[in-house]
């Protein structure tokens, strides 16, 4: 089948938290129940002379004129909340958005201007190349030893074709938020500091292709999985009028990011290479299941696992204290793939062939980032390595 022209992709209503804020809209216009400053209660008419004009400003901060709906607070007016809201970024923040379906819509939406200035800054950087279509804020738990909480902004751009076969890297510098003393002080200290960098890349290809990409899942016995997520590719293959989801980190266990020190950095362009796992740099020879078997105290077995939405092409095995398994897996029905969850810790769907999907980057230097879902299409395939075995030490 040939590539057929872009698809519209309702982009808003991609995770939980969005659906939630289109349902509650639907259900009632919590936004007008939003505390503002009700000046046609004291001036019904317009000013007509500079004297009712400077008593026009002055009500605007009378606090007995300033009204909203019920379970709206005086603190939760359009020029307060925002200030509010840094002092409970994190897990009071997310407690705020449990009270009730008002209190979720006007949380979300003050975020939503807060962090429209990192919006901005990617358009203007980006707009060429990388077209915003959506931006939203999203939390999630950190697994740790006491209960954390990371809060992101995330943007959803569509690939264009101006990079076609070429690796791109998209970057932002940041610097964390602290005390406005303690800041000055740092700063007259230091003046030339260095600020923090995250990065992502991605490599971009023609339209109406079928993508392919690795995954490794390590059981050996000699460490813990403790996230039990398996490993994947780095850098994402995208195609043309793909959307890639690019994740800013606002809030983590280091603190939270001075939203006025986000910039974003020129785009960078490389020649695509041959992305390879790197696990095959220690292995050499290959072999099939009856032949390893025979040489291997393991208990081994062919992943086939996911049928009917990935089917099963091939298996091969190598290694000698650690056996591996290299197994390809093609997309062949949709739906989504009911044991990928379980088996490799991500959830995994399969689209029509000529869908245009959502692909999350993952940050350069990391091995696992944000714990999303992963789109395929029907003909895209997967590398997927299985390290097990190892001894006790």
């Amino acid at each position: 089948m040939g590539a057929t022209s872009s698809q519209p992709v309702d982009v808003r209503v991609t995770d939980r938290k969005s659906l939630i804020k289109e349902l509650c809209l639907r259900r009632k216009d919590y936004e007008a129940e939003q505390h503002r400053y009700a000046i046609e209660d004291v001036m019904p008419k317009k000013p007509a002379s500079r004297t009712e004009e400077w008593l026009h400003k002055a009500a605007t901060k009378d606090p007995t004129i300033c009204k909203g709906g019920e379970n709206s607070q005086v603190f939760m007016e359009s020029g307060m909340l925002p200030l509010v809201v840094s002092f409970l970024f994190g897990g009071a923040l997310i407690r705020c958005f449990e009270v009730c379906p008002l209190w979720f819509v006007i949380y979300y939406k003050t975020l939503d201007q807060i962090f429209s200035k990192i919006d901005l800054g990617f358009k203007q950087y980006y707009g060429k190349s990388l077209t915003l279509e959506y931006a939203r804020t999203d939390w999630s738990p950190v697994h740790v030893a006491e209960a954390g909480i990371r809060i992101d902004r995330i943007l959803i751009a569509r690939v264009r074709s101006d990079h076609v076969g070429h690796c791109t890297k998209v970057a932002y510098e940041f610097n964390y938020k602290t005390g406005q003393l303690a800041e000055e002080g740092n700063e007259q200290a230091d003046p030339a500091r260095e600020p923090y960098e995250c990065s992502f890349k991605f490599d971009t290809l023609q339209k109406g292709r079928s993508r392919s990409f690795w995954i490794h899942k390590d059981i050996c016995r000699f460490h813990g999985d403790e996230t039990r997520v398996a490993a994947t590719q780095n850098i994402t293959p995208v195609l043309v009028d793909d959307r890639i989801e690019i994740a800013v980190n606002l809030f983590n266990a280091m603190g939270l990011i001075d939203v006025d020190k986000v910039r974003w950095r020129p785009l960078e362009i490389f020649p695509v290479q041959a992305r390879e796992c790197p696990i095959e740099q220690e292995l050499f020879d290959w072999y099939d299941l009856d032949s390893f078997q025979s040489q291997s105290v393991e208990r081994l077995q062919i992943p086939d696992f996911f049928s009917p939405q990935l089917t099963h092409v091939s298996t091969e095995y190598a290694g000698i204290d650690v056996a591996v398994s290299r197994t390809r897996l093609r997309a062949e029905a949709q739906g989504v793939v009911p044991q990928a969850d379980r088996i490799l810790g991500s959830r995994f769907e399969v689209l029509p062939r000529n869908s245009p999907i959502i692909l999350p980057l993952k940050r350069v230097g990391l091995q696992h980032d944000r714990f999303t879902k992963i789109q395929l299409r029907q003909g895209d395939s997967i590398l997927l390595y299985i390290s097990q075995g190892g001894k006790m030490t």
